[in-house]
């Protein structure tokens, strides 16, 4: 009797002590089963479906769309410089005078205006005379009508006033002659615009036809951007560009395309404005940023949505809290955007993040979304 109570006992412990343990090792299964659905948290951004607009940044220079090399018409000394580099001149100014040299100062401006002077007072004189002889042939005429003079009388008085005509006509000929010989040795503005470039010093000897300023219209005015020849085939004429300048920004588009002449240049792309933006002088450089890639009606999707492999392409898209992989195809980038090609619907929510932690995504897994971007 006694015994089978401590067999009895006994029964009841390994009874006791195996529910204990079945307890103990269900209960570790649940943890293990728990931990196989833990939800890693992740932040969300959302498809949409529109317009692309890719963007490079380059940097152009502002320039003159009209400029002109003046020139000198004749040899000899720089004798005065009347506008330097950034003034802004009219058209007709004078810019820069030229006298004759040391070793023939005949052939210079002095000489020229010289000549000019004495040829006025010449005109001025005969012109008087002229006048006079006009009178004398008029009183003449009424003498002669009224048979108080003779014909040859008339006849004299008439060839006076045509012979003082001709010599009139021809000192104003040579007067012409002399003021262009005058101008010559004065180089003017050819249109209103802002000196560009002095290429010559006072007391340089220069020569007929030798370049001696630049000039260059303002309004209109050019932005020449330099764009690498992978870029630049993403290009059109007409497609929008912003300049940048300390803040500020001004839209325009591009007026002109100069392709890169091999596939590892670059090419410039032009643009035109009324006049040089934010007030800056010709010369300046500004931010260009130019639109490329231009796709109308594709999908639009946050760039760090996007896990690129080697042999695949893809995002991940959050269905209630389970993540679904999708394969696409990168069409362009701009920024925080990428336009793509696959299975999506805009308003798909997709997992954000670096790619250390879109590696970690697979079909099933269990996400917990913080929040939409």
């Amino acid at each position: 009797m006694r015994r089978r109570i401590i067999f009895g006992v006994i029964l009841l412990l390994v009874v006791v002590s195996a529910v204990r343990l079945v307890r103990m090792r269900k209960g570790q299964l649940m943890s293990q089963r728990a931990s196989t659905v833990a939800m890693i948290p992740v932040q969300t951004g959302q498809v949409s479906q529109g317009d692309f607009s890719g963007e490079r940044v380059s940097y152009g220079v502002i320039s003159s769309d009209r400029q002109a090399s003046v020139r000198a018409r004749v040899g000899g000394e720089v004798s005065q410089i009347l506008a330097w580099e950034g003034e802004t001149v009219s058209q007709g100014d004078i810019l820069l005078e030229i006298d004759g040299t040391p070793t023939a100062p005949i052939a210079g401006r002095l000489a020229a205006a010289t000549a000019v002077n004495n040829l006025n007072r010449a005109v001025t004189g005969m012109r008087q005379t002229t006048t006079n002889l006009k009178s004398t042939l008029d009183n003449d005429r009424m003498l002669f009508e009224n048979e108080a003079i003779s014909a040859q009388q008339m006849e004299a008085s008439e060839n006076r006033y045509n012979e003082a005509g001709v010599q009139l006509a021809a000192l104003r000929s040579e007067l012409a002659g002399q003021k262009m010989q005058l101008n010559a040795f004065t180089v003017v503005a050819p249109f209103d615009g802002v000196i560009a470039s002095v290429q010559v010093q006072l007391g340089d000897i220069i020569a007929p036809m030798q370049p001696v300023l630049s000039v260059e219209d303002p309004s209109p005015c050019k932005i020449t951007a330099t764009v690498s020849a992978a870029d630049i085939r993403r290009m059109k004429v007409g497609s929008q560009a912003v300049l940048m300048h300390d803040g500020a920004s001004l839209a325009a588009t591009i007026g002109r395309i100069h392709p890169s002449l091999g596939a590892t240049g670059t090419g410039r792309v032009d643009i035109t404005l009324p006049a040089p933006p934010f007030g800056l002088p010709l010369g300046s450089s500004v931010e260009v940023r130019l639109a490329a890639d231009v796709m109308p009606n594709v999908l639009l999707v946050p760039a760090k949505a996007v896990l690129e492999g080697v042999s695949q392409t893809r995002v991940h898209v959050v269905e209630s809290d389970t993540v679904r992989v999708v394969a696409v195809e990168v069409l362009a980038r701009s920024g925080d955007v990428t336009a793509v090609k696959g299975a999506l619907t805009s308003g798909d929510q997709l997992v954000l993040g670096s790619d250390s932690l879109l590696m970690r995504m697979a079909n099933g897994v269990h996400v917990a979304p913080r929040g939409a971007k």
